[in-house]
């Protein structure tokens, strides 16, 4: 294990609460194995495949911490990923004349190990006890992390054009550099408040049921793309005015814009495993 402050050889993330089931979370990481964070991420949040957008804000966070220090995320490889299922987040739902049930979420623990393209051939790694090993790569001793500030302390900055990245982006990846890095982390705190947005009509959050397709904040503007199950649901106003609430709690972000887009269309394969277990809760066949 590198101490802080000196090269690493590879960054570990491990997140105790994600929103997620268990065999979603395995069939995401299986799907990006080997990929670099910028084209696992993109995967994830807009396929081809089954979407997952839990673990695909895992990366946005790998991402912007990595671009904080220098680091290019398009040479960083996914080579090794765990999911461990969690307690169940319980809540209740309130439904008309005074009645009101109980609503799970399942949660796991996630583990995910980047390297240095290059590096990612020489280790191995389990998968709730199976090996993640990409084609082509050697087994290796097992993977050793540090934690991500550590990583980040000292790693030693990579060059190399980048892979997949954010819908916008000229060069296909977001450039490099502080104000980006802040950026993105004001991107990644609005998403986690629009889980705070509910469907009147579903009774689910926007982002469990694959309404949002992107968030970025421009100049404390948090300018957000995403769809409806119609283009003729009349729902846009009401979405707008909760977006606007929850929005309102971030000191960072002083206005928003939502870009309504219906191509390609919603499809109830972009619903996250969360978003399906909330919506059997309720009462729905999904």
């Amino acid at each position: 294990m590198s101490e802080p402050g000196t090269l690493t050889a590879e960054l570990r993330v491990d997140e105790e609460q994600v929103r997620l089931a268990e065999p979603d979370g395995r069939v995401a990481l299986k799907a990006v194995l080997g990929l670099d964070a910028m084209r696992a991420r993109a995967r994830l949040r807009f396929g081809p495949g089954r979407t997952c957008e839990p673990v695909a804000r895992l990366l946005d966070r790998v991402i912007v911490r990595a671009e904080q220090a220098g680091l290019s995320p398009a040479r960083l490889i996914l080579v090794a990923g765990r999911v461990e299922a969690g307690e169940d987040i319980v809540r209740v739902r309130r439904k008309a004349h005074g009645t009101a049930d109980w609503i799970a979420s399942p949660t796991c623990r996630v583990e995910m190990t980047l390297r240095p393209a290059g590096l990612h051939a020489s280790g191995g790694g389990d998968f709730t006890g199976q090996s993640l090993e990409g084609e082509g790569c050697s087994g290796g001793a097992p993977v050793v992390g540090v934690p991500v500030a550590g990583m980040l302390a000292g790693g030693a900055p990579a060059s190399g054009a980048g892979a997949g990245g954010v819908p916008g982006s000229a060069a296909g990846r977001p450039p490099a550099g502080p104000a980006y890095a802040e950026a993105g982390e004001r991107a990644a705190a609005v998403r986690e408040a629009l889980l705070d947005v509910i469907d009147p009509d579903l009774g689910v959050n926007i982002v469990d049921l694959g309404f949002v397709r992107h968030v970025e904040v421009r100049d404390g503007t948090a300018v957000i793309t995403m769809t409806l199950t119609s283009a003729a649901c009349p729902l846009t106003s009401i979405m707008e005015d909760q977006i606007g609430t929850e929005l309102a709690r971030l000191s960072d972000v002083t206005g928003f814009r939502v870009n309504w887009v219906w191509l390609p269309p919603w499809r109830p394969a972009d619903i996250t495993g969360s978003g399906r277990d909330q919506l059997r809760a309720i009462g729905f066949s999904v």
